[in-house]
């Protein structure tokens, strides 16, 4: 089952959207994203809570 998650959804404005078939996998890709496009580099775990509860199972 895949999952997916639009970045906007948390950071207001950016149009970066990801899909993976592991929810881990999704949230390494987004972990990447969130350090080169939005100088994230530590994830809180309020950051991790606001990301997973955008995520979306399909």
């Amino acid at each position: 089952m895949p999952f997916k998650l639009a970045c906007g959804d948390v950071m207001p404005g950016c149009s970066a959207r990801f899909e993976n078939d592991t929810r881990q996998a999704l949230l390494a890709e987004v972990a990447g994203h969130a350090s080169a496009d939005h100088d994230l580099h530590e994830i809180t775990p309020d950051v991790l809570a606001q990301v997973e509860s955008r995520i979306v199972a399909c």
